[in-house]
């Protein structure tokens, strides 16, 4: 029952195995060919199915931008947290620490500092990183790449301008840490 009729006619002895063969090798081109030939005219889309597909195009291709932009920002930030982490400048909390204060996005935050490390961030050998709303202290190179990465998380400070020359108060210091 479960005999093809080629098999039913090998056993008959009325074709021969090679026979067989061939015929199965130009019914398999044969459905190839019926499948799809390349270069086949392929059937005229409407105007309207035409905006379409060029509409989901463009869907897809923003699509594909925006992923690829938040890709490359995760990328970004998983960097800068790499440098802050490896390089910042160690905190100590201790009774003698006192405010470094500095203006950002228009707002004066202050950032409590060894006298030691005060010095520094006010000569430049500290630069003041902020780090998912923590403000960390890195060297001036690792800030630079940070800058290069995004430029919003490092703070820049003030430099020091010198007095004016009509300035009546030049000859009299005022210094930074002066407490109010």
């Amino acid at each position: 029952m479960g005999n093809s009729l080629q098999d039913q006619l090998l056993k008959a002895g009325l074709v021969d195995k090679d026979k067989v063969n061939k015929i199965k090798k130009q019914k398999k081109v044969q459905t190839r060919k019926q499948r799809g030939v390349k270069g086949a005219a392929k059937p005229k889309l409407s105007p309207e199915q035409q905006r379409e597909r060029a509409e989901k195009l463009e869907r897809d291709r923003e699509l594909n931008e925006r992923r690829n932009e938040a890709r490359r920002q995760r990328e970004i930030a998983a960097e800068v947290k790499q440098l802050v982490n490896g390089n910042r400048h160690p905190r100590s909390e201790s009774e003698d620490d006192r405010p470094f204060y500095f203006e950002i996005k228009g707002k004066v935050r202050r950032l409590y500092v060894s006298p030691k490390t005060h010095a520094m961030i006010s000569s430049g050998k500290l630069v003041i990183v902020n780090a998912n709303g923590v403000f960390e202290l890195v060297p001036p190179d690792i800030a630079e790449k940070i800058r290069q990465r995004n430029p919003s998380l490092v703070v820049d400070l003030p430099e020091e301008q010198g007095p004016d020359e009509d300035d009546p108060y030049a000859q009299y210091q005022v210094p930074d840490d002066l407490m109010w």
